[in-house]
């Protein structure tokens, strides 16, 4: 997966428009795609929660590698707070992100586990074939580029050069 992740690197596709819908996302892709990118596939679970368990053995699945996805995925997972039960993993921060998605991504209700993909789709997160059909309709964009020169630091200065675009 390595080799896959830093494929794209370097490389800028020109399309740009209206993919289509997902989930009920439109998915707007205006920014430069990569058919070799990586998908950010975020979940938002909790221990109080009975199914967030089912959902975090599929993820892990996800990253062992034992499904043939055409893209390498990057999975972060977050535990909220809002579930009333003890997890110690949880966090604010993590249910106030999660929040901002239900709000821009117009879902009508909080509910865990939920997988964003690529910060505009979203599906249960237990449900693997919803999941998977997500994962493979989701846009794709190269890592920004960036490029930084170092040199020695003398008495007076330290000189540190960062150049590059970000997307």
């Amino acid at each position: 997966m390595g080799r896959r992740l830093f494929s794209c690197l370097g490389k800028v596709s020109s399309s740009s428009g209206v993919q289509g819908k997902n989930n009920g996302t439109v998915v707007d892709s205006s920014a430069a795609t990569c058919p070799d990118g990586p998908v950010l596939v975020e979940l938002f679970s909790s221990q109080g929660c009975a199914t967030s368990s089912e959902a975090e053995l599929l993820l892990s699945r996800l990253v062992r590698g034992d499904y043939q996805l055409d893209a390498p995925v990057l999975v972060l997972s977050y535990h909220v707070d809002n579930m009333g039960g003890k997890d110690p993993y949880a966090s604010s921060k993590w249910t106030v992100r999660q929040k901002a998605y239900v709000q821009a991504l117009k879902i009508d209700d909080m509910f865990i586990p939920r997988v964003v993909v690529q910060g505009r789709a979203h599906c249960p997160a237990n449900e693997e074939d919803a999941l998977l059909s997500t994962i493979a309709s989701a846009p794709r964009f190269p890592a920004p580029k960036f490029k930084a020169n170092f040199q020695r630091p003398t008495s007076e200065t330290l000189e540190v050069t960062l150049t590059g675009v970000l997307r």
